[in-house]
């Protein structure tokens, strides 16, 4: 069975939308798939189909045609490191980090006056967000980036030696309740856009994502999570503010305060004292 599974991830990669998404990732897609089903993954067409469109759900839904020229870019900022129109161009190449280009400033200044100035971040679900980090406008700063995509890993990592950054960019899944245990303790936790990734709005997932929530207040005294308030067609949603979420928020002891921008609302969160 585990050679049919790595060769079922090959056969997932050979789309180029997936190709850089962490064999781990997949792996995991292809054991919730199984479960679902209870079946084997012999009706391969089928499978590769379902698999595929959950792995587009979580990542590459949120991707540009743009972002093949990131290397390109970061090659000109090495000879121009302050050069605020590369670093613009950089976040353009994803569409959450491209809404909030002119945003940037206002939410995080908004964020920092609720928490305080961190100088320690963790990132959950970073994609290219790291790469706002001067829009911060943070003297001393550690910051721990975790995504499911090898590539931008990868990305961020030499962003960071070349920006000389004290971060560090590693592979992984928030669903993965074991290894996100193992994840630091900072000043504060970002996690934007991906709550409703990898908790799906299905009584088996609730508990996942309270899980997660009871983990991470452990690591930091303040998390935000932010939420799209628009569909991937760029409709407004009746109801953006998440009600579900913040009766389980006030059901762990979890105070909050939200700021919403026009495509996204963010929760600041902290226990009560």
């Amino acid at each position: 069975m585990e050679e049919i599974k790595n060769n079922f991830i090959q056969k997932i990669k050979e789309n180029k939308k997936y190709r850089n998404i962490s064999d781990n990732v997949i792996l995991r897609e292809i054991e919730n798939y199984m479960k679902k089903y209870q079946t084997d993954l012999y009706d391969e067409k089928f499978a590769v189909k379902i698999i595929r469109r959950q792995l587009h759900r979580i990542y590459s839904s949120y991707q540009t045609k743009g972002k093949k020229e990131i290397k390109r870019l970061l090659d000109e900022l090495k000879n121009n490191e302050n050069n605020v129109k590369i670093i613009n161009e950089i976040l353009s190449t994803t569409l959450s980090t491209k809404e909030r280009l002119d945003k940037y400033f206002y939410i995080y200044n908004k964020i920092f006056e609720l928490s305080k100035k961190p100088e320690s971040i963790i990132d959950l679900g970073c994609g290219l967000n790291p790469i706002s980090i001067n829009y911060m406008n943070l003297e001393k700063l550690r910051y721990y980036a975790y995504d499911i995509n090898d590539y931008d890993i990868e990305f961020i990592n030499k962003f960071f030696d070349l920006m000389k950054i004290d971060g560090k960019a590693e592979i992984l899944d928030i669903r993965d309740l074991e290894s996100l245990r193992r994840i630091p303790k900072s000043d504060i936790i970002f996690m934007f856009k991906v709550y409703d990734l990898v908790v799906p709005k299905t009584k088996r997932f609730k508990k996942i994502g309270e899980e997660i929530i009871n983990i991470l207040k452990e690591k930091s005294e303040f998390m935000v999570i932010s939420f799209a308030t628009k569909t991937l067609t760029r409709k407004s949603m009746n109801l953006p503010r998440r009600i579900g979420f913040e009766m389980m928020l006030d059901r762990n002891n979890l105070k909050y305060s939200y700021i919403q921008t026009d495509n996204e609302i963010y929760y600041v969160i902290r226990k009560k004292v």
